[in-house]
């Protein structure tokens, strides 16, 4: 409302942030967080804005879903992991003026 560009990143392999935006069925969504994260690990490149969504409310979501809980299993085999998320958002953070990240209450990801 006060006119900032305002990213969310659900990191819940739950989707709780994304069900709470209105989106009832996660599990159904294509592109998610972790598929973004998969294609950084990959180095696969990124179209600008992929994955996100623009809810009604002026936020963009990165949403996510079960499939997280996947890609943290991933996450143990892959070389720098600690900076994959970082890499993710060095391509979204010119485009906001907040990223908030919704974190899984737990010692994992």
């Amino acid at each position: 409302k006060k006119g900032r560009r305002v990213l969310l990143i659900d990191m819940d392999a739950q989707g709780s942030l994304t069900a709470s935006l209105g989106y009832q069925q996660p599990d159904q969504m294509e592109e998610t967080v972790s598929t973004i994260l998969g294609k950084i690990i990959q180095d696969v490149p990124l179209t600008p804005g992929e994955g996100i969504l623009r809810h009604a409310e002026g936020v963009d979501l990165l949403p996510a879903n079960i499939e997280l809980s996947g890609l943290e299993v991933t996450l143990v085999n892959t070389m720098s992991r600690e900076t994959v998320l970082r890499e993710y958002l060095k391509t979204v953070r010119n485009q906001y003026d907040v990223i908030l990240l919704d974190c899984c209450p737990s010692l994992g990801m």
